[in-house]
C-alpha cells in the first residue's frame, strides 16, 4: 500500500486591531493594521462616543454666562433640552466624520508629495483608530464639566489659564494632554503603517497641529 504524506501548512490567524487597544498598546495595533483591517465598526463606536460627548457639551454649554446676558435673555428664546441634546449629538457626529475625512485627505496629499503609495482608506482607518484618544479625552472633559458645573470641556488643556483672553483661550485649547498624546501616537502610526521615516512623520503631525492652532486662532479672533 502506498503511503501518502500530507503536509499541513500552519495558517496564522491575523488578529484584528482593537480601537481601545490604541490607548495602551498602540504598537501592537499598528502591527495588526499592516494589510486589511476593519474600519466600519471602530468608526461607529467612536461616532457613538462623539455623539454622547457632544450632547454633554451642548448641555453644559447652557450654563455659559453669555446666555445670562440681558440682550440675549430679552429675546425670550427657550429651546427644549431634548432639542439641545439632539442637535449637539448630530452636529458632533457630522463634525467628527468630516474632520476624519479631511485629516485623511491631508495625509494622502502629503503621501503623494513624499512619494508613498499609502491608500486613502488606510490613512482614514489610521485616523479613526488613533482618534479614540481624542474621543476619550473629550468625553472625560465633558464629564468633568458636568460634575463641576462648568460650561467648557477644556480641563486637560491650557485653555483655563487664559479665560480672560478669547484668542489665547482658543489657542490654549489645542495644548491638551489628549491632543498631544494623539499626535505622538499618530506619528508612530505613520511610521509603522505608512512606512514614513521618523522625521517625515513628526513633520506631518506638526503641520497638522499647526493647522489646528491656526483655525482655532481664527475662531478666537472672530469671537473677540
Amino acid at each position: 500500500m502506498m503511503q501518502v504524506d500530507v503536509n499541513y501548512e500552519e495558517v496564522e490567524v491575523r488578529k484584528k486591531p482593537s480601537v481601545f487597544g490604541m490607548l495602551f498598546a498602540p504598537s501592537a495595533q499598528f502591527d495588526r493594521m499592516k494589510g486589511k483591517f476593519p474600519i466600519a465598526l471602530p468608526l461607529v463606536m467612536i461616532l457613538i462616543i462623539s455623539a454622547i460627548t457632544s450632547a454633554i457639551i451642548a448641555y453644559v454649554g447652557l450654563s455659559n454666562p453669555i446666555f445670562e446676558d440681558s440682550e440675549i435673555a430679552d429675546l425670550g428664546i427657550d429651546i427644549p433640552i431634548g432639542v439641545t441634546l439632539g442637535t449637539g449629538a448630530a452636529t458632533g457626529v457630522i463634525g467628527v466624520l468630516i474632520g476624519y475625512l479631511l485629516v485623511a485627505l491631508f495625509y494622502k496629499v502629503a503621501m503623494m508629495f513624499i512619494g508613498k503609495d499609502t491608500t486613502y482608506k488606510t490613512l482614514f482607518g489610521l485616523t479613526v483608530y488613533v482618534s479614540i484618544i481624542s474621543a476619550v479625552g473629550m468625553l472625560l472633559n465633558g464629564g468633568i464639566a458636568l460634575l463641576v458645573g462648568g460650561f467648557e470641556p477644556y480641563y486637560t488643556s491650557l485653555a483655563p489659564l487664559f479665560a480672560d483672553n478669547k484668542l489665547l483661550h482658543s489657542i490654549g485649547a489645542n495644548f491638551d494632554i489628549f491632543h498631544i498624546w494623539y499626535y505622538v501616537v499618530f506619528a508612530l502610526g505613520l511610521q509603522a503603517v505608512a512606512g514614513l521615516s521618523k522625521k517625515q512623520a513628526i513633520t506631518l503631525v506638526i503641520i497638522e497641529f499647526s493647522l489646528g492652532v491656526a483655525i482655532s486662532s481664527i475662531g478666537g479672533i472672530f469671537s473677540i
